[in-house]
């Protein structure tokens, strides 16, 4: 069967429903995956073991969720991820506390993102504004999953032809979450409008 390597993303402010929402996806679709985290928070990925990444028997495994902590190996982490990983999916959760503004800062994240949809990795990357993500991965995106944040789409800065409906989606988004949050019953978690280029 045919698939189509994609990037998702999942933006929204703390307590949102981000993580959870990526892992309901990401469970769905039955993959390996592997979840880049600085050092294991959010707390809903810790159920997952983590895996060496310097170790290429580490990298075995065909079914799954397995852990990455960001932390242990620092810069190295994409290039291990890009020499041992295909087939898969790739959540870069909470990605704003270790991903550069600039692509061309990390050759691997840069590799990675040329070679995505020939290594058929799905990379889904998980933040809480338009800006934690580096500028350029907006333009390989093919879903938005938008949720309530403060931080709009800043146009100028991120050139991209959908600007106008993730601004959109984020003042509708907005307003349903205030309305939600005011009445106190938790309906505010897991408010997401989804966009597509």
């Amino acid at each position: 069967m045919h698939r189509d390597a994609q990037v998702t993303m999942v933006m929204g402010r703390n307590g949102t429903g981000k993580s959870y929402l990526a892992h309901t996806i990401i469970k769905a679709m039955k993959e390996r995956v592997i979840v880049i985290t600085l050092n294991g928070a959010p707390a809903i990925w810790r159920q997952y073991e983590e895996i060496d990444i310097t170790k290429k028997e580490s990298w075995k495994f065909k079914k799954g969720i397995k852990q990455v902590y960001y932390m242990r190996q620092e810069k190295d982490t994409m290039k291990y991820i890009h020499k041992y990983f295909r087939d898969g999916i790739i959540v870069f959760d909470d990605c704003r506390g270790y991903l550069t503004s600039n692509v061309d800062s990390d050759i691997y994240l840069k590799r990675l993102l040329i070679d995505f949809r020939h290594k058929m990795l799905d990379l889904f990357f998980v933040f809480h504004a338009p800006t934690d993500v580096p500028p350029r991965i907006w333009a390989f995106y093919r879903t938005a999953f938008i949720g309530a944040t403060d931080a709009i789409f800043p146009k100028s800065r991120i050139q991209t032809d959908s600007a106008e409906r993730i601004i959109a989606a984020q003042k509708k988004v907005n307003a349903a979450f205030r309305k939600a949050l005011a009445k106190g019953d938790n309906s505010h978690y897991g408010l997401f409008v989804k966009v597509r280029p």
